[in-house]
């Protein structure tokens, strides 16, 4: 994987139909709009206007930056989880030890005489 900041060119690589559609409805996502027989064909290496590089290195960038933010979104929820079921289960836990104390006190208070 490469950093947002340097994506990869469609050049270096091929790219199937079902890549070029995908990449088309990400693109358009992002305000720009490549059809995806366009798409193959710089891949493939066919002359592109400067125009046209310039749309899909800054559609690559807007992606990734986008996947980025995603995952961090996805990171953050599930220490939030994480710490959540945490806390839960500390609570649960000390209810649990009270109620067991509570028993304990119960018990032998009952075990005692009057006298």
């Amino acid at each position: 994987m490469t950093t947002w900041s340097a994506p990869v060119m469609l050049g270096q690589r091929s790219v199937s139909r079902r890549q070029s559609r995908r990449m088309s409805r990400r693109f358009e996502a992002v305000g720009v709009g490549i059809a995806p027989e366009r798409i193959r064909a710089i891949a493939m290496g066919r002359p592109a206007t400067e125009d046209e590089l310039v749309d899909v290195s800054f559609a690559l960038t807007v992606t990734e930056l986008l996947n980025e933010k995603r995952r961090s979104r996805r990171g953050r929820a599930r220490r939030r989880c994480t710490h959540s079921l945490m806390v839960i289960a500390g609570i649960v836990v000390a209810i649990n030890m009270l109620l067991c104390m509570g028993l304990v006190l119960f018990i032998l208070t009952q075990h005692t005489s009057p006298y």
